[in-house]
């Protein structure tokens, strides 16, 4: 697995610059997303490929911040917005592009610098989200550029409202209409390609991924169907 030592250090003193860096960071993020992104999370980025310095400018603040947190809220929506905005940068870098399937390297070979860093948004989601806050329903807050993906909120993840933030996206998604399918007569239920990509967050961490998505249903369904899981649209998702 690569090393990384940005992850988290957790010790009392927080420094007053970087609680300011930070909070600067999740002010202008708010303000780029409420101002490129729909309610329903699709990215203008026909818009931001006119005009990408506001974006560039919010990156580039953060390529020398010092990622050592001492707060594991802050640590969370900290690298859930910075996962988004490097997707939203990359396809705009590429844009127009129909989808960022075809695009070689877009997620586990495509450098960028965060905390003085070489990152990949593999390394944030896989090595840093997953393997740190071991917290499954993250995966709803991650847009990956495409409709298949979480749908992207128009406003920062902050400290403070993180894992309510997480909560309520995730039970928004979970609950959305044509998110899964069940054939009673067969005793099957269709899930999204991610709950077999990432098996084991969804069927290890809890008992099987029925009782995952239970968690968050408004109306419960029988655990003992059986999973399946239909093809990934990975078309883009634009405005």
């Amino acid at each position: 697995m690569k090393k990384i030592t940005l992850t988290l250090c957790f010790f009392a003193l927080t420094f007053i610059s970087r609680a300011q860096t930070t909070q600067l960071f999740f002010e202008q993020t708010s303000e780029f997303l409420k101002k490129n992104v729909s309610p329903e999370g699709k990215v203008d980025y026909f818009t931001i490929k006119k005009s990408p310095g506001e974006l560039i400018y919010i990156l580039s603040n953060i390529e020398k911040l010092d990622t050592k947190f001492s707060d594991k809220k802050l640590a969370k929506a900290f690298w859930i917005n910075v996962y988004n905005l490097e997707v939203i940068r990359a396809v705009v870098d590429l844009y127009p592009v129909p989808t960022v399937e075809k695009v070689p390297g877009f997620f586990d070979a495509t450098p960028f610098t965060v905390g003085n860093q070489q990152l990949t948004l593999n390394d944030i989601q896989n090595v840093i989200l997953r393997d740190l806050f071991f917290d499954s329903a993250v995966h709803f807050t991650l847009a990956c550029g495409a409709n298949g993906g979480a749908p992207l909120l128009n406003t920062a993840y902050i400290p403070s409202k993180i894992d309510e933030q997480i909560k309520h996206q995730a039970t928004l998604v979970i609950n959305s209409k044509d998110y899964f399918y069940i054939n009673k007569d067969l005793k099957i239920i269709e899930l999204p390609k991610i709950f077999e990509w990432y098996k084991k967050d969804f069927a290890v961490n809890y008992f099987n991924e029925i009782d995952f998505i239970n968690l968050f249903l408004e109306k419960k369904i029988d655990n003992t169907l059986t999973v399946k899981t239909y093809d990934f649209d990975w078309s883009l998702n634009k405005l």
